[in-house]
């Protein structure tokens, strides 16, 4: 199942490809082909689905959600052991 998530932008290759940092920490490679907007740059939050970047993020608002689902999978992690 795929889903859309939150990363911060660590780098931007070009016109077509960035580097993004996920939530948990792990940086893949991203496409630009479905952004629209002026590109995003280093530390930037971004939503992405499927490998696609779709749109940038408010800081403040990212991070509140950031640090919101860190709490619940630490609370998840907790309950699995």
């Amino acid at each position: 199942m795929c889903m859309s998530r939150f990363y911060q932008v660590v780098a931007v290759e070009g016109d077509d490809r960035m580097v993004a940092r996920n939530t948990s920490g792990q940086e893949c490679s991203l496409s630009l082909l479905a952004w629209s907007d002026e590109l995003p740059q280093r530390g930037d939050w971004i939503v992405a689905h499927s490998g696609y970047a779709l749109n940038r993020v408010d800081r403040a608002e990212a991070e509140v959600a950031v640090a919101e689902w860190r709490e619940a999978m630490a609370m998840t992690e907790k309950q699995d052991r």
